[in-house]
């Protein structure tokens, strides 16, 4: 900002600045470098001084003050024979020509008012060939008045002058001060087109340096400018952006390998008490137990089940998060899979009292995608429906309407409590989903004590978002497709697009 105002002062004052300095150097040369000097002349060549010329040729004038015609004849021939280079003519008071020597063809007879205005122009005239002194005569000090006595002309050529006014050609040129002032206009325009050059420059190095990331998809930071200005400052603020945000992402990577590690660790730890757990569970079926030790038992298998299904989820979820799930992408008939995936889960449709809709198109509808996958995807989805859904007594398959790229999607609804809306539900967290649905799986309580609850309370609007949806959310953005969750009171409707 200051050299910006530096820069708009020297232009306010710049025209006159450059007048003064331009005039200063011009007249410093003309009268202190270049002095007047004669004209270099011939020497085997006759000159007459015109300083001397005009000086005698008034005094002679001014001496024949009241002479008759014939002294100032015999006065002029006797000047002409001593400066026989001169030519000379005699007027009198009524314009006419007494004298003229040597005789001349454009010295008239009569000397009118317009041919004498003429003659003067022509004789002080720049490019003229001969150069003319006037004198009236009988003039006195005041040499432009006239004593109505008539004048005298006297003619010489300028090429037998000498005279001790300088060459004009020898001053300082003209052209030489106009190039300089241009030369200044010119430098200041170049001063202002280079200040703000370098400040585009320097604001384009920044603009390239937000567009330009990393391999991590961070951008690059700014570096080191000479400048302590308002754009430095820029710079400075921008760099330690960057820094927050590459710390930030390398805490994020570090939390992330922590959790995948303790998932995997987690998955790992609880099978051997699990297997344990499930065989004294096996054992105890053939010992006699009474209604209420058989209904234990068999809530307590249930609850295994769940706790293995959590776990294999978990486990897959690491490998998925890791990449190392392996996925075969080929062209699917999806509707056979989702027909066939229907019919394994209807047994347990059936028992839990939900009514099975399976509204589905006869012709083949083909999705690129992982058949173990997809599969996958949907036993996690039917899980979450029975789990969390099966108030409502009622499941729905079928398929939307086509969207703006004409792609129709797979719809699954449900009548429960109904889950929160998400336009793409991204992957939840898996520690807190496995939080969730273990407290679930190690639910205990009695069967009438668990009947007794109401569905409100055993399950929240967003408890269905946990490890289950979270492997699904993976799954379906490996396979470049997206989904969205609509939920109400009325229900949930889960959409699966190509």
């Amino acid at each position: 900002m200051a050299r910006y105002l530096m820069l708009i002062g020297f232009a306010i004052f710049l025209l006159p600045m450059i007048l003064i300095f331009v005039m200063v150097i011009y007249l410093g040369y003309t009268y202190f470098v270049w002095q007047p000097g004669r004209q270099e002349v011939e020497p085997d060549r006759q000159y007459v001084s015109l300083s001397a010329l005009e000086e005698g040729w008034h005094q002679l004038a001014a001496a024949l003050d009241g002479a008759s015609a014939e002294e100032i004849v015999k006065s002029l021939e006797a000047f002409r024979v001593k400066n026989p280079l001169i030519s000379v003519a005699a007027v009198d008071a009524e314009g006419r020509t007494i004298l003229e020597d040597p005789q001349q063809s454009g010295i008239p007879d009569v000397w009118t008012p317009g041919w004498t205005a003429e003659y003067m122009k022509r004789a002080t005239a720049y490019d003229s060939r001969s150069f003319s002194v006037v004198a009236f005569i009988g003039e006195g000090e005041d040499r432009m008045r006239d004593a109505r006595q008539g004048f005298l002309v006297a003619e010489i050529l300028r090429e037998h002058m000498d005279t001790n006014v300088p060459d004009q050609n020898d001053r300082f040129p003209q052209i030489v001060a106009i190039s300089l002032f241009l030369l200044l206009l010119v430098s200041f325009a170049f001063m202002s087109w280079a200040f703000f050059y370098r400040i585009r420059k320097r604001l384009i190095r920044l603009q390239e340096a937000m567009t330009a990331y990393d391999e991590a998809g961070l951008p690059l930071p700014v570096g080191p400018g000479k400048h302590r200005d308002e754009v430095a400052a820029l710079e400075g603020t921008f760099n330690t952006m960057v820094h927050k945000l590459r710390d930030s992402r390398e805490r994020e990577r570090e939390e992330e390998e922590l959790r995948k590690k303790l998932i995997a660790n987690l998955s790992h730890d609880l099978r051997t008490p699990l297997t344990v757990i499930r065989s004294h569970a096996y054992s105890l079926e053939s010992e006699p137990l009474g209604e209420r030790g058989q209904e234990s038992l068999r809530l307590m298998s249930r609850k295994l089940d769940d706790l293995g299904g959590l776990i294999d989820n978990l486990l897959s979820y690491t490998l998925i998060a890791a990449g190392r799930y392996p996925m075969r992408l080929e062209e699917t008939d999806i509707l056979r899979i989702v027909r066939t995936a229907a019919a394994q889960w209807y047994p347990v449709f059936e028992k839990e009292g939900m009514e099975v809709d399976a509204d589905l198109p006869d012709e083949a509808l083909l999705w690129n995608v992982d058949r173990e996958w997809f599969v996958r995807i949907l036993d996690n989805l039917f899980q979450n429906a029975v789990r969390h859904a099966k108030e409502g007594r009622y499941i729905g398959l079928s398929l939307g309407e086509a969207d703006d790229r004409g792609a129709r999607p797979l719809l699954i609804r449900d009548k429960g409590p109904g889950l929160p809306s998400f336009g793409n539900l991204a992957a939840a967290s898996a520690v807190s989903g496995a939080t969730r649905e273990a407290s679930d799986a190690s639910d205990t309580n009695t069967p009438g004590k668990a009947d007794s609850v109401k569905p409100e309370t055993r399950r929240s609007p967003s408890a269905g978002a946990g490890i289950g949806l979270s492997i699904v959310d993976l799954m379906i953005r490996e396979m470049d497709m997206s989904w969205s969750i609509d939920g109400s009171p009325d229900g949930t409707v889960i959409a699966i697009y190509p």
